[in-house]
């Protein structure tokens, strides 16, 4: 029998939630079929979700990824992940191993007409775990609904240990099998040999790593920056266009604007990982000159970015900005920033 810390390289991690679903995922030592039994009752897990691709099971791996579905909004959910190793895989003989559950765990799906909600923001962690940590400490009995990582929490993962142990550090410190999360790229997240399988790794909020998502009335604006230099740098070989992603994201920004959900939130929250207004940002600015003749009338409230490792507040109208801009530091104790971003009511700080 495989020890349970041997079987299971990470918690449960919960990603991307909604008021009807939560994929559930995590990360096995050894190829496995998975599964996760859950229900409201916690002595009787009725359902199962499984993975399938076109009929078949998605199995054999050690990424699992399952998505529960036809939830309930605002209602208590207890499940447990499970795997089972996968010995041989044959065409028509297939051999397991030991089936393996995780410790009962629960989460509570979001209720849209509950407005009052709290998100915790953390950026250029740079994989300083310790510094997590002790980021982490700093929120004493705060209760939050959600984290997200603003971009250059993972370093230039060159090897697969450059995701998976620092996610599980993560993870175990914010208590991500009852805490959903949101996983942003920074420039630092797409360097490296395994950045290229980084969302393997990981769940995007949408399509693509920009996205827009609604919690309790609050309208989140997610954006991709990219690099902060041009394709044309001699390091990228000339395997970067983030030129064409930066405008698609502006033809996506425009859309949001214009759409319903958006409109109609109560709050609007926009982030992005490099700041494109305030004196300390670099000469190379693409998305500013992208992004900003639908910046220029949007009605956010506030937008959060990182990059510069350290502490900045611009305010309304200094930088062209239409909003204040937070941003966050960097990766050392004297200048890392915890962002607690909280809505009770109509209040919003």
């Amino acid at each position: 029998t495989i020890p349970v810390a041997e079987f299971f390289r990470t918690p449960a991690y919960l990603q991307n939630q909604s008021t009807d679903a939560m994929p559930v995922m995590w990360i096995t030592g050894v190829p496995c079929r998975s599964w996760v039994e859950f229900g409201t009752d916690t002595e009787r897990l009725q359902s199962v979700a499984r993975t399938y691709d076109e009929g078949m099971m998605v199995a054999n791996r050690t990424i699992n990824k399952i998505r529960l579905e036809g939830l309930r909004p605002g209602t208590k959910y207890y499940y447990r992940a499970c795997s089972q190793q996968i010995l041989h895989y044959g065409s028509y003989k297939k051999e397991f191993g030991d089936t393996v559950r995780m410790p009962l765990a629960s989460f509570t799906t979001w209720d849209e007409s509950d407005e009052d909600n709290t998100v915790l923001i953390f950026n250029d962690v740079h994989k300083k775990t310790e510094l997590f940590k002790h980021l982490m400490s700093l929120v004493g009995g705060e209760k939050y609904d959600l984290v997200i990582f603003n971009g250059d929490c993972f370093d230039d993962p060159e090897r697969e240990a450059d995701i998976v142990d620092i996610l599980a550090e993560y993870c175990k410190a914010y208590g991500s099998d009852r805490i959903p999360s949101v996983f942003m790229r920074g420039n630092h997240e797409i360097r490296g040999a395994c950045s290229v399988v980084l969302w393997d790794y990981l769940s995007k909020a949408g399509e693509h790593s920009y996205t827009a998502f609604t919690m309790g009335g609050t309208r989140f604006v997610l954006l991709d920056c990219g690099e902060d230099k041009p394709d044309a740098t001699d390091v990228y070989y000339g395997m970067n266009d983030f030129t064409q992603y930066r405008k698609e994201q502006a033809q996506f920004l425009q859309a949001e604007l214009a759409d319903a959900e958006f409109i109609k939130a109560s709050r609007k929250i926009l982030i992005h990982h490099i700041p494109i207004y305030g004196n300390a940002v670099a000469k190379f600015n693409p998305c500013k000159e992208l992004w900003q003749p639908h910046l220029a009338t949007a009605g956010f409230d506030v937008s959060l970015n990182g990059h510069l490792h350290r502490y900045e507040l611009i305010e309304k109208g200094a930088s062209e900005n239409n909003f204040p801009v937070v941003i966050g530091g960097g990766y050392k104790e004297e200048n890392a920033t915890l962002m607690i971003l909280k809505k009770e009511g109509s209040r919003l700080t």
